[in-house]
C-alpha cells in the first residue's frame, strides 16, 4: 500500500515538472549577431521562427530599425518603430528583412513578437542584430554564434483610457512626443524566404496551404508598405540635410566661432517630419573650451539656433565692436566680476546675445544684446547692488543683538553681590607632625601583627617623610640622599638618623632580620626626635 502511495505522488512530481517543459511557446533566433553586405545590393537579414503550438496564431510582430550614417561631419541617425499583425505557423519557418543602402551604412534591427495564450499575454524579444553595408564584406568574418530571444510574460494595456491616472498618461503621451521628434520612422518587412516556402509547401495540407498563402500575402503587402516609407523617409533626410546646409543662420554661426578659432568637432541633424528636424553641433579650440549649438527646423529652414558655452562666449563682430557693449564689459571687470556663462541665439528676426557674470561676493549680473541686421539694437546691463538694502538691515540687526548681550552681561556681573568665603570652609593645612605621627602608629600596628619587614620600611617611610619637611623643602627624599647628606641638608644627632634609615632598609629588603628591642628602640627614638622637633617650632 505504501509502496502504491510513493508511486503516485512520484508520478505526480514528474508530470507537474514536466507540465512547463511541454508547455505551447515561440521563439526567435539568428545565426549570428552581425551582417555584412555589398553596397547596393539588396540583402536579406535572416531569422527564424519556431511555435510548439498545433495551429496558427495570429501575433503582433514589432520591428525598430535605427540607421546610422556620417555625411559630411554631420552624423545623421534615423530610427523607425513599426507594428503588424503577424500570423505564426506551427513548426520552425524563416523570414528574413530587405535591407539595401546606396552608400556605407549601419543598421541596429530590434524584434518583437507578442502573442496571447490562455487569456495571458507573452512578448518574444530577439536582441538587436547588426547590419552592415560595406565595399568589401570579404574583409570581414562575423562570428557564427546564434542569436535566440527570450520569453516573459507582457503587461496588459488597460481597455480605457479613463481607468489610467491622467497624471500618468500626460507622461506617457509626452514621452512619446519625445520619441516621435528623436527618430524618424524607416523599416523594411520582407516576405518569407522562397526557399522554406517551396520545401515545405509540399508536405502540408490543403488547410495548411491556404495559412501559407495567407502569410506570404500579408509579409509581400507589409513589404510594399514599408519600402514606400523608406523610400519618402529617405527623401526627406536628403532634402532636409541639403536645406539646412546652406541655411543662412548656420552658415553665419560657423563663420563666427571659426574666425574666433573655434573648429567643429561633431555634427548631427535628426529629422522629425517631412522639413522638419533637429539640428547639434559641437565646436571646439585648441584650448579645448568648447561650444555646444542647438537648433530646430521647420519647413526646411531653421526656426532657432542657440549656441552656449561656459565662460565668455564669442559675440558677432557687430557687437564686439560696439562702445557701449565694450564699456560695460570693462566696467564688469573693475568690478572684480568675471563671466560665467554665455549664449548667443538667432532667428530669421534678430539675434540676442546673453552674457552672465559674478563676482566672488556672490553678486551676479546679466550683459544683455539684440541685433537686428548687422545693427546693434539694445545693450543692457543688469547686476546686484554692491550692498544690497537687506544685507546692510541683517548686519546692523546682529551688531544691535551683540551690544545688547554685551551690555546685560554687564549689568549682571556688577549688580551681582560678591560672594565671601566663610571662614568655616577653609580648611587649614595639616601639620606634618601629626602626619609623621599617625605614620609611626601604623608602623608600631603592622610590626605588633607579625608584619615586622613592613613595620621597618614604616619606620623608616615616616622618619625621612619628617626630615624632608623639618629640615628640607617638603620634596620626596631616599635614604641614600638623606645618607649622603643632599646639598642644603644639614641634619643633627646624623649618626642616629643615619643608624635608623640603614637598619631599617636592609630589615624591608631581608638582608637582615627583625629584632624586636632594636625596632621599638628606633621608634621611641624617631617619636622623640618629632617631639623635641615641634617644641621648638
Amino acid at each position: 500500500m505504501n509502496a502504491k502511495i510513493f508511486l503516485w505522488i512520484l508520478t505526480g512530481c514528474i508530470f507537474i515538472s514536466g507540465f512547463h517543459a511541454l508547455a505551447d511557446d515561440i521563439s526567435m533566433s539568428s545565426a549570428q549577431s552581425e551582417y555584412y553586405y555589398q553596397v547596393g545590393t539588396d540583402a536579406q537579414v535572416p531569422f527564424t521562427i519556431e511555435s510548439s503550438f498545433p495551429n496558427t496564431l495570429i501575433g503582433t510582430l514589432q520591428y525598430s530599425l535605427t540607421r546610422h550614417q556620417n555625411d559630411g561631419g554631420f552624423s545623421i541617425s534615423q530610427t523607425s518603430t513599426q507594428s503588424q499583425s503577424f500570423p505564426v505557423a506551427p513548426g520552425r519557418s524563416n523570414h528574413g528583412l530587405t535591407l539595401t543602402s546606396e552608400t556605407e551604412t549601419d543598421y541596429d534591427l530590434s524584434l518583437l513578437l507578442l502573442y496571447e495564450d490562455k487569456g495571458k499575454d507573452y512578448a518574444v524579444v530577439l536582441p538587436p542584430l547588426s547590419v552592415h553595408f560595406v565595399s568589401d564584406p570579404k574583409k570581414y568574418n562575423p562570428q557564427q554564434k546564434t542569436v535566440r530571444s527570450l520569453t516573459s510574460e507582457a503587461t496588459k494595456t488597460p481597455s480605457s483610457s479613463s481607468q489610467m491616472d491622467p497624471f500618468t498618461q500626460m507622461e506617457q503621451e509626452m514621452q512619446q512626443m519625445r520619441q516621435q521628434q528623436q527618430q524618424l520612422m524607416q523599416s523594411f518587412m520582407s516576405q518569407s524566404m522562397s526557399g522554406s516556402s517551396r520545401s515545405s509547401s509540399a508536405a502540408q495540407n490543403p488547410s495548411q496551404a491556404l495559412q501559407n498563402n495567407q502569410m506570404s500575402s500579408s509579409a509581400s503587402a507589409l513589404q510594399q508598405q514599408m519600402m514606400e516609407e523608406s523610400q519618402q523617409n529617405e527623401e526627406n533626410k536628403r532634402k532636409l540635410a541639403d536645406s539646412l546646409e546652406k541655411d543662412p543662420l548656420i552658415r553665419q554661426q560657423a563663420s563666427d566661432l571659426r574666425k574666433a578659432g573655434y573648429n567643429q568637432t561633431s555634427g548631427r541633424i535628426v529629422p522629425t517630419g517631412p522639413d522638419k528636424g533637429e539640428v547639434a553641433v559641437s565646436f571646439e579650440n585648441d584650448d579645448g573650451e568648447k561650444i555646444s549649438v542647438t537648433g530646430k527646423a521647420e519647413e526646411g529652414k531653421v526656426s532657432s539656433l542657440t549656441a552656449e558655452k561656459s565662460g565668455e562666449i564669442p559675440v558677432p563682430l557687430a557687437l564686439s565692436s560696439n562702445s557701449t557693449w565694450n564699456d560695460l564689459k570693462d566696467q564688469l571687470h573693475n568690478s572684480s566680476m568675471v563671466p560665467s556663462s554665455g549664449s548667443v541665439t538667432r532667428t530669421p528676426e534678430e539675434t540676442t546675445i546673453r552674457q552672465e557674470y559674478k563676482s566672488p561676493d556672490g553678486r551676479n549680473a546679466t550683459l544683455s544684446a539684440r541685433i537686428v541686421n548687422e545693427t546693434v539694437e539694445e545693450v543692457t546691463l543688469q547686476q546686484d547692488d554692491a550692498f544690497p538694502l537687506f544685507w546692510f538691515i541683517g548686519v546692523l540687526l546682529v551688531i544691535l543683538l551683540v551690544v545688547l548681550c554685551a551690555g546685560v552681561a554687564w549689568w549682571y556681573l556688577s549688580t551681582r553681590p560678591e560672594e565671601n568665603p566663610c571662614e568655616e570652609c577653609v580648611i587649614p593645612p595639616r601639620d606634618y607632625h601629626e602626619i609623621v605621627n599617625e605614620m609611626l602608629s601604623d608602623a608600631e600596628r603592622a610590626y605588633q601583627a607579625g608584619e615586622k619587614k613592613e613595620g621597618y620600611g614604616m619606620l623608616g617611610q615616616a622618619l625621612r617623610t619628617f626630615i624632608s619637611h623639618t629640615y628640607g623643602k617638603g620634596d620626596a627624599l631616599t635614604s641614600e640622599e638623606i645618607i649622603s647628606s643632599s646639598p642644603g641638608l644639614i641634619l643633627p644627632e646624623k649618626e642616629k638618623i643615619i643608624e635608623i634609615l640603614k637598619r631599617s632598609s636592609l630589615v624591608e629588603y631581608a638582608k637582615e632580620e627583625p629584632l624586636d628591642e632594636q625596632f621599638f628602640g628606633f621608634l621611641s627614638q624617631a617619636h622623640d626626635l618629632v617631639k623635641y622637633q615641634k617644641g621648638e617650632d
